[in-house]
């Protein structure tokens, strides 16, 4: 008996928030007033991004991640004969670094 009141009660209360216009509509029409500018100027303060510098070597094309300071924290270790092989290996490390999982090895688990 208490829990159906309980229920009845809360459907009322979501009931009256949302006749009253306090759903998402104003949250999301305050974010769509905001200017492509506002949006890129919080993204940077909120996430700083690094680069991917791609550049010619002696012994062919290499890339590295420098971070937002300028300061290298990934490269790679093969180089690539021709540029667009090493633009196609930094689109596959996105694409990992996006949607790959993140595996750490211990030192028991190394092959000796």
């Amino acid at each position: 008996m208490f829990t159906a009141f309980r229920a009845l009660a809360l459907s009322a209360a979501i009931a009256a928030l949302v006749a009253s216009g306090g759903g998402l509509a104003p949250a999301l029409q305050k974010d769509k007033d905001k200017k492509p500018e506002d949006k890129k100027a919080a993204d940077k303060k909120g996430e700083e991004v690094g680069t991917v510098e791609v550049w010619k070597a002696k012994d062919g094309w290499r890339f590295k991640v420098l971070n937002a300071s300028g300061k290298a924290i990934a490269g790679n270790y093969v180089p690539h004969e021709k540029k667009e092989d090493a633009l196609k290996e930094v689109e596959v490390l996105k694409a990992t670094l996006a949607k790959g999982k993140v595996e750490v090895k211990d030192e028991k688990s190394k092959d000796k």
